[in-house]
């Protein structure tokens, strides 16, 4: 009972840190302070199942109680299939694939702190366990929606405002971890750069996913 409780006691004192000061709790874990905490990238796992759990279960709730039935998801052509079932079946390889790139880019721009590239892979994991977090918060939200009927704007407007809230927290956690060792105008720009860099390589990366499982012939994905 001691080793259960206390392992669910690191786990949320982790998530906690991870929500409120990601950079700072991986440089924490880096320089040995790792007693409370959980094992990182095990948590982002944990909180990418519970993601998928309560995704899958809210469909299921909600096809449950619908008045009429839901209809099946239909494709103009088999490449826009395959690019649905990229996501829906491998989200979880994509979503690692974010460590090794927000790592690189962070050893890139951020050199002052001295860190090899192993380190900058704990505050990209860090960071990427806060995101997954608002993303599970997220979820949980839309159960209310079985409660109480959303309306579509306002579920566009919720869904917005999640996207911003792991934007903010993506800054949030590179700021955390690196402002004391320059400006502002420095830490700015180097956050700008970071974030730039960022989406041509997930463009790029899913570009080339996309074409391997469409075995690089099929038409227009939409």
């Amino acid at each position: 009972m001691h080793g259960l409780f206390h392992i669910e006691k690191r786990i949320l004192f982790t998530s906690k840190e991870a929500l409120l000061r990601p950079g700072k709790a991986a440089l924490d874990y880096i320089y040995g302070k790792r007693k409370r905490y959980y094992n990182v990238f095990y948590l982002i796992l944990i909180t990418f199942g519970l993601i998928v759990f309560f995704r899958h279960f809210y469909n299921e709730l909600s096809n449950s109680i619908a008045t009429e039935p839901i209809p099946e998801r239909t494709y103009i052509n088999e490449a826009s299939k395959r690019y649905a079932e990229l996501f829906s079946e491998k989200s979880k390889i994509i979503i690692f694939l974010l460590v090794p790139l927000f790592a690189l880019n962070s050893f890139i721009f951020f050199r002052r702190k001295k860190l090899n590239l192993t380190e900058h892979s704990i505050i990209a994991g860090m960071v990427l366990l806060s995101v997954l977090l608002i993303s599970l918060f997220g979820n949980l939200f839309f159960y209310f929606d079985i409660l109480v009927v959303f309306s579509d704007a306002f579920n566009d407007i919720i869904s917005l405002l999640i996207v911003v809230l792991i934007f903010i927290q993506i800054l949030h956690g590179y700021y955390n971890a690196f402002n004391a060792d320059y400006s502002k105008l420095g830490i700015s720009y180097r956050i700008g750069l970071f974030l730039a860099l960022i989406c041509p390589e997930i463009a790029i990366m899913l570009f080339i996913r996309i074409r391997f499982i469409t075995h690089w012939k099929f038409g227009v994905i939409s």
